[in-house]
């Protein structure tokens, strides 16, 4: 899904969402829920050709498509048949992902590790022997090198570094070898090594420096070949849901190296926690066994953290010293996803999303073309939760009817902005 400007001329935004939704761990999963949710919300929109998806792929399905030419070819001939663009790659979660007790092991392997490389590598041979446009970057995300601190100058981060230049070092010898340039967009996420914007640009520094030194020890590069290499291959993956949860300004936040996408992501706000009884109880009723829902508080002295919903309940419990900042704070949010559409949680739950945040960042993008990757704008629509959503959220009708809400409401936003719908794209 295409669209364009009219003072743009040669630029476009495309637009998708990420099959971690249904995250399959086989092909014939995949093409079922390529059958069941995609192509049908594809009809539902009067999209017919160059529908965008951001491509999912565990790392056992990537490492067996990325060797087996029949199986590669068949889902290749299911994305032509039914006019689907992957246009876009998630290589964060290794497997397992809409499992139950995933939390922060999603963030495993880390990248000082070789398995975390190998998918990689394994998910870029795929993208790109299924890329349609060969004149444009396609971008990988993944993360920042795993859960927790990483000590500046340590020698875990020196094998994050290692692990990151080897990738880019093989991202480039793809690059000559088929002409289609990858990038490799680094997501930060709250706790992980870069849990913000800010972190992500001080460890990308030491990060450069040391991959750097490692390409040209290790390797045998020149210096200027290590350091260009380095700036083409290794860019930044921004997440609207992230970005807020650490309450970063969409007006004045800023990224390392080029955008290889954004990943258009709402999350939970409870506004007024003191006093708002019932924001609280909800947002810890959600407190759930599948995914990680970090959640930052905002008070006068800086910003409150804890790890997912449980340790926010337990420090609210203690009472006294632990939860002094918590009910201090003006606002709470939470790495919850929730629909892009969602303004609140309906008034009496007492919950509100970070919706007007998303698209701040969004119309902040569109206006700022020329700091995209290349001529187009990759835009990824991540609402992954639909399983384990609340109903307020995930509403009475089915999932198609869910993501169609989501989609109008980009095309809302985008045609607000002056972009227009190619012929194939559906109106707002």
């Amino acid at each position: 899904m295409e669209w364009r400007h009219e003072s743009e001329p040669g630029r476009l935004v495309r637009l998708g969402y990420g099959l971690n939704l249904h995250a399959p761990e086989t092909l014939e999963q995949l093409l079922a829920g390529l059958a069941s949710i995609t192509v049908p919300l594809r009809e539902r929109l009067g999209v017919t050709r160059d529908f965008g998806v951001g491509m999912y792929l565990p790392a056992a399905l990537a490492r067996t498509l990325a060797r087996d030419d029949a199986l590669r070819a068949r889902l290749a001939d299911f994305l032509d048949e039914h006019a689907l663009d992957p246009f876009t790659y998630n290589a964060f979660p290794f497997g397992g992902f809409q499992a139950d007790g995933l939390k922060e092991r999603v963030f495993e392997p880390r990248w000082n590790a070789r398995a975390r490389l190998d998918y990689t590598l394994d998910v870029a041979r795929v993208a790109l022997a299924l890329a349609r446009r060969r004149d444009e970057p396609l971008a990988i995300s993944t993360h920042t090198g795993g859960f927790g601190p990483l000590a500046a100058g340590s020698d875990e981060e020196g094998a994050v570094a290692a692990g990151l230049a080897r990738c880019a070092l093989e991202f480039a010898q793809l690059h000559e070898s088929t002409g289609v340039e990858l990038l490799l967009a680094l997501e930060p996420e709250p706790r992980a090594n870069c849990g913000d914007l800010v972190e992500l640009a001080a460890f990308r520094a030491r990060l450069l420096e040391r991959a750097e030194r490692f390409l040209v020890r290790e390797h045998g590069l020149a210096r200027a070949r290590a350091v260009a290499l380095l700036e083409r291959h290794l860019g930044t993956c921004l997440d609207a849901c992230h970005a807020a949860v650490e309450f970063e300004d969409p007006a004045t936040l800023d990224w390392p190296g080029r955008l290889g996408k954004l990943q258009f992501t709402s999350a939970l706000r409870v506004v007024d926690p003191a006093s708002n009884a019932a924001g609280r109880a909800a947002l810890l009723a959600l407190d759930e066994p599948r995914f990680l829902h970090q959640v930052t508080g905002r008070h006068a002295a800086g910003l409150a953290r804890a790890r997912d919903l449980g340790e926010l309940g337990q420090l609210l419990q203690q009472g006294g010293d632990a939860a002094a900042p918590w009910l201090a704070c003006d606002e709470w949010r939470c790495h919850f996803h929730v629909p892009v559409d969602l303004e609140d949680a309906g008034r009496a739950s007492g919950l509100a999303t970070t919706h007007s945040a998303a698209a701040a960042l969004l119309a902040r993008l569109l206006a700022e073309p020329r700091r995209w990757n290349g001529s187009s704008l990759h835009v990824e629509i991540e609402t992954y939760t639909w399983e384990v959503l609340p109903g307020f959220a995930r509403g009475a009708s089915g999932l198609v009817d869910g993501l169609e809400r989501e989609y109008r409401h980009l095309a809302a936003l985008l045609t607000a902005a002056g972009w227009r719908p190619a012929a194939s794209s559906p109106r707002g």
